[in-house]
């Protein structure tokens, strides 16, 4: 994120309120422009489809999982990779090692295509859909991994316009596709799912070709050597690997295992759901949209500030009253700027709780979708406070934290779940509520230790432990293999 402050200060020193809801509409399309980009495309497909004739709910629910499990699952391999590549590839920024972005990108890209491949395959194996079908859901979850690993590497290049504007066209495309579907001959709907994929398909293609000329734009020296050179940071740094793999399956393991429960459905004999509590947890993650616009506001702006001159005090020889005040100035305001955070989410989230019987009814949904929303709306809350004292603990490179927390945060959220699974729908989302908040509360608790012995922990570091070598060792192997 460190990238885009410039430009939210220079908003901010405007003294118009077009300027700040410029600086907020920035920082809502840097954090949530691509996410709502599609969502708002998936629920236009769904509200078109469904007034088409000929398109049965059957059909549009096989659509709708089958976008789901590409997205589900395709952040759950970004999360295998997000943090160690971010961490490379921004030391490579910092070096000014311009001429290894490229290559590191062509390896990440090999890398995630082999996972996606190898999970798919098991996928082929499982379900009884046809092959049509599943090479179709292959191309749209090999197109949604690629677009998270340039995601990673065109927001470090801070070309952030790129990644929002390749999405609204591929949502674009994706929903003016649907409009297409009754100009299909007959003879070709073989399948109304499939012709409703492919045109999502088709939109998120769009976006991937959007994302790869920016690459080509951005990065002009392309060279091939040393492909493989970040599978060493695994070696280095395997707390980033832990904690970005455990926070992107918390979000999703308490899914995985209310599918197995009351309510939980197969469809097309293939995938899994609950209806009732997707719903209920999709509209509670809608909810905390304020949280990630108000941190990336607050971070980059004030709090990045004292954040800097802090660090600059150490590194260029402050004195020790210096470091001291500039210390206390950056504990202040992250202190203020997190208060203010907790304020507006919460208010967002008690609103959203308020006023969800109201919802339900005018949308038609079920009274136990509701009921569900409400608890499901406290662990959003607290998920994304986790996100947001995570990223904290990584930026003042406390990783042994950041690791805890997503343990804490995956195994609490699985456990709960698992243990309340037997009570039946009325306890759908306590476990998620009751795991996210511990494992907030120790977040907080490890932010307040770190911080206040912050100074001690950047003077008195200890070495960096290697735990091996065996993925640099691979990582040498793979780029003397030229066909790769």
């Amino acid at each position: 994120m460190a990238g885009i402050g410039f430009k939210l200060q220079k908003l901010f020193q405007e003294d118009y309120y077009s300027s700040r809801f410029k600086a907020y509409a920035f920082a809502g399309l840097v954090s949530s422009g691509p996410w709502l980009i599609v969502i708002t495309a998936i629920t236009l497909i769904q509200w078109l489809s469904s007034s088409l004739t000929g398109i049965e709910l059957a059909e549009r629910e096989l659509f709708t999982l089958s976008v789901a499990y590409c997205f589900i699952f395709s952040q759950v391999i970004l999360g295998i990779q997000h943090l160690i590549v971010t961490r490379y590839v921004a030391d490579l920024f910092y070096e000014k090692l311009y001429d290894r972005i490229f290559p590191t990108f062509l390896g990440v890209s090999k890398i995630t295509v082999l996972l996606s491949l190898i999970v798919w395959l098991a996928f082929v194996f499982y379900s009884p859909l046809h092959l049509g079908y599943k090479l179709v859901l292959l191309t749209l979850f090999m197109t949604l991994n690629l677009i998270w690993v340039m995601f990673i590497f065109l927001s470090a290049a801070k070309y952030y316009q790129a990644v929002a504007y390749s999405f609204l066209v591929g949502g674009v495309v994706g929903v003016l596709s649907i409009l297409l579907i009754p100009l299909v001959p007959e003879s070709f709907r073989i399948s109304m799912s499939l012709l409703m994929l492919l045109g999502f398909t088709l939109g998120m293609v769009m976006t991937l070709f959007g994302l790869v000329f920016a690459m080509l734009i951005t990065f002009p020296n392309r060279n091939r050597e040393n492909q493989f050179s970040f599978l060493e940071y695994y070696d280095r740094f395997p707390a980033l690997f832990g904690a970005g793999f455990l926070y992107n399956a918390g979000i999703w393991v308490c899914n995985w295992i209310i599918w197995f429960g009351e309510g939980g459905t197969i469809v097309a004999d293939t995938f899994l759901t609950n209806r009732l509590y997707d719903t209920a947890i999709f509209w509670s993650y809608l909810t905390i949209i304020p949280t990630l616009i108000i941190f990336v506001v607050s971070v980059e702006t004030r709090f990045y500030e004292r954040y800097r001159t802090f660090y600059g005090f150490i590194n260029q020889g402050g004195t020790y009253e210096q470091i001291e005040r500039a210390k206390d100035k950056m504990n202040h305001v992250l202190r203020q700027e997190m208060a203010r955070l907790l304020r507006s989410q919460g208010v967002v989230s008690f609103m959203a709780i308020l006023f969800s019987a109201w919802f339900v009814a005018r949308v038609g949904m079920d009274l136990e979708i509701g009921e569900i929303f409400r608890i499901t709306t406290i662990g959003a809350f607290s998920n994304a406070m986790v996100l947001v004292i995570t990223l904290l603990l990584l930026y003042f490179d406390d990783q042994k934290g950041a690791v805890w927390t997503s343990g804490l945060f995956f195994t609490l959220n699985g456990g709960f779940t698992w243990l309340l699974l037997s009570k039946g729908i009325d306890w759908y989302g306590v476990g998620f509520a009751l795991g996210s908040t511990t494992a907030f509360l120790f977040a907080g608790a490890r932010l307040i230790y770190f911080l206040r012995e912050v100074d001690y922990y950047t003077f008195c570091r200890p070495a960096e432990h290697k735990g091996g070598d065996w993925f640099g060792r691979f990582g040498e192997r793979l780029n003397r293999i030229r066909v790769l």
